[in-house]
């Protein structure tokens, strides 16, 4: 649906603002719903698609693919985190060992 207003969409109750409102969150709701990304750039790409539903359905892209990224760099920096400490674990347990290994050889000597 286009964000122009349609006479016939008009009531006289709503007011221009309204209506135009309305008309352009129905376009942008319409650029939030498609299955998928790849369905989102292909309707990007069409030429049959009008002009204000192209540059709806990129912003909903840019902000799916924005709110994906920070997702994952949030993942990242959770899982660096992660391996951080088991790293730390790691060695710790190395050391644990090898004081246990002197001790156990002191002993037996």
């Amino acid at each position: 649906m286009s964000a122009i207003i349609k006479f016939a969409d008009h009531h006289p109750s709503q007011s221009l603002g309204q209506s135009l409102g309305q008309s352009l969150g129905q376009s942008l709701g319409q650029a939030l719903v498609p299955e998928s990304l790849e369905e989102q750039f292909d309707s990007i790409n069409s030429p049959e698609t009008p002009l204000d539903q192209k540059l709806a359905c990129a912003l909903a892209c840019i902000t799916h693919l924005q709110t994906r990224v920070g997702d994952m760099r949030g993942k990242l920096a959770k899982a660096e985190r992660e391996v951080a400490l088991r790293e730390t674990l790691l060695r710790n347990a190395t050391l644990r060992e090898r004081e246990l290994r002197a001790q156990m050889t002191g002993k037996f000597l």
